[in-house]
């Protein structure tokens, strides 16, 4: 079902039914008529999760998520990466379904997914088609009843079909479908696209923002966005910002762009984990230490540089009773041992002399015993009440960090070797051109070289990039590489779908460098989906892969399409780090704010 609108919820799952679901414009004052339209048909005005439970296989994602929200209210979903951000959307909308607890929605729920679920063979009309669809059918009956009225006048049941079609027609939108669908398709850079061409045509960032305006167009109540922001240029993220702060119903998004969460969230939902006692989690040792568990959500009241203040110093609170209470355990179990030691200690009296000491001995084994039982109750008090072991995110090791890599190893299928002169040009670009997609265009980058494309969508940074990188042959112009080139793609795919992401990185970079650096230590994929297949790698953790291969062996030049996309706020501002600290060139394609505001080199515009 498109977009998550599921024909009919689990049945954990109450979604209220709505008589009057409306596809009007997404600009705020029609998106406001129909969110009116819709909560009035359903008493109940608040989202409410309740303990909302789900694991895959034996990995728990989520545990015992609560909580509400309230028409006008925005609220901004973070979390690490694999904390289960996607997965609460989906069993929120409906499409999953949870292995506990249940969802109880006011009105109609719509959500925005990371993949266009259409095929390649469906046109862009035919998607916004579906969003609009209450109000097209609703004009198509208006017409057909107006026919029937036209040609029995006197008939009193065309007329009362007509009223009816006419009462729908208003209700669903119908008159301002038309000019709804451009504000959305404009808003979002879309205007230019034909209806009747295949999504199958389009490009990865493209079929997001028709996604995104598709689920704008639908205007349901509970609006849940899963990284919206992706692929947007400052127009149309402004207009994004704009729709969700006066959206009158619910919205729900999980973002890695502090600036929308900064601008639009109301409140913030954190999935990162919190200082629980480590007993919650389970008997074994094991379990309770699983960092990989999820358990609840915090609803911090206020905005997300707020709430990111006070996650940090409650992580530092949490650091700090972990480190004191494993000092304390290590103490008793000190004084455990030298209790039992002494209880277990003989002697032997042969004079009067070692008769006293023998009795004092005893007196300060039984002190040693009573104090080892005191320890004991402790310990087991500490053992239910101690909090699990503080979370150690993602930590990316950047590009030039870890063992060295000997230049004669074989790169394997990132580029051909080669060592350039220090003043020769690494990559040389003259006049490359692909007519309607991108104009004539020149660079140069040398060692140590920082180019920023920028430009609004559909300018051609993302043709460029595989221009560059060899990827796409321009149409006219010359393309000289003198280094070998890594390059990061928006859309990411490997060969082998059943193979693991361990395996497919060492088939990438090869058997030396996987064992001179080991996926596990790149800090991009958890220590639990190493054994993953790669088809079943969400879109996140395979571009975390494919950032992974160019990391392990990083080449003079790296060539990065929308590199933070689906990366958690703090991998990031670690990839952010690592591109500053990178000693080789680079060339970045990059609609993301925050990175772009700490650019230090050169900025070439597009369009």
């Amino acid at each position: 079902m498109p977009f998550g609108t599921a024909p009919a919820p689990a049945s954990t799952t109450t979604h209220s039914s709505t008589a009057a679901p409306s596809s009007a414009a997404p600009k705020p004052s029609a998106a406001s008529r129909a969110a009116a339209l819709d909560t009035g048909a359903t008493t109940r005005s608040h989202l409410s999760v309740d303990g909302v439970s789900l694991a895959y296989g034996d990995r728990r994602v989520l545990t015992d998520v609560s909580f509400s929200a309230r028409n006008g209210e925005r609220l901004g979903l973070i979390g690490e990466n694999g904390t289960g951000k996607s997965s609460l959307l989906r069993v929120i909308a409906g499409v999953q379904r949870p292995d506990a607890g249940g969802i109880t929605a006011p009105g109609s729920v719509a959500l925005l997914e990371q993949r266009l679920p259409y095929p390649d063979a469906a046109t862009v009309a035919e998607v916004l088609d579906d969003a609009q669809r209450p109000a097209l059918d609703a004009l198509a009956r208006l017409e057909s009843a107006a026919a029937r009225l036209s040609a029995r006048p006197d008939d009193a049941a065309a007329g009362e079909d007509y009223a009816d079609a006419l009462e729908a027609a208003e209700r669903d939108g119908a008159w301002t479908a038309e000019s709804s669908r451009g504000d959305a398709l404009s808003g979002l850079g879309l205007g230019g696209i034909p209806g009747a061409r295949a999504i199958g045509r389009l490009s990865g960032g493209q079929r997001l923002r028709l996604a995104l305006a598709a689920v704008l167009l639908r205007a349901p109540h509970t609006l849940l966005l899963d990284e919206p922001s992706n692929h947007l240029d400052d127009a149309s993220a402004a207009y994004l910002e704009r729709v969700l702060r006066e959206w009158p119903g619910i919205v729900i998004f999980a973002s890695h762009d502090r600036a929308l969460l900064d601008a639009a969230a109301t409140g913030i939902l954190d999935l990162d984990q919190s200082p629980v006692p480590a007993s919650v989690l389970g008997e074994s040792g094991e379990a309770a230490e699983d960092t990989g568990s999820g358990l609840g959500i915090r609803h911090w009241g206020v905005g997300y540089s707020a709430a990111r203040a006070a996650r940090a110093e409650e992580m530092r609170r949490w650091r700090q009773r972990y480190e004191a209470e494993l000092s304390e355990r290590e103490s008793l179990d000190h004084e455990i041992r030298v209790g039992a030691h002494e209880v277990n200690r003989k002697h032997e009296s042969k004079s009067e002399s070692r008769i006293t000491r023998k009795f004092y001995a005893d007196k300060d084994a039984r002190v040693t015993a009573r104090r080892a039982r005191n320890a004991r109750v402790r310990l087991e008090t500490l053992e239910r009440e101690r909090v699990r072991r503080p979370p150690e995110p993602l930590r990316f090791r950047g590009f030039d960090g870890g063992d060295p890599v000997q230049a004669d190893i074989a790169p394997g299928p990132l580029g051909p070797p080669g060592t350039p002169d220090a003043d020769a040009p690494l990559l040389i670009a003259d006049r490359v051109a692909i007519p309607e997609r991108i104009p004539e265009t020149s660079l140069e980058l040398r060692a140590g070289g920082r180019i920023l494309l920028s430009g609004p969508n559909g300018a051609g940074k993302s043709t460029l990039l595989a221009i560059l990188a060899g990827e796409l042959e321009p149409e006219s112009g010359t393309v000289e590489r003198a280094a070998r080139t890594g390059y990061l793609p928006q859309e990411v795919e490997f060969e082998d779908l059943s193979q693991s992401a361990e395996a497919s990185y060492r088939d990438l970079v090869g058997v030396e460098i996987a064992e001179c650096a080991p996926l596990e230590t790149l800090g991009l994929i958890s220590p639990r989906d190493l054994s993953k297949p790669t088809g079943e790698l969400s879109i996140g953790q395979a571009r975390r892969l494919a950032l992974a291969v160019l990391a392990a062996d990083a080449p003079p030049v790296l060539l990065l399409d929308e590199p933070t996309n689906h990366l958690s706020l703090t991998l990031v501002e670690e990839l952010g780090d690592a591109l500053e600290a990178y000693s080789g060139a680079l060339i970045v394609a990059s609609h993301d704010r925050w990175l772009r505001s700490r650019w230090r080199g050169e900025e070439l515009r597009l369009g």
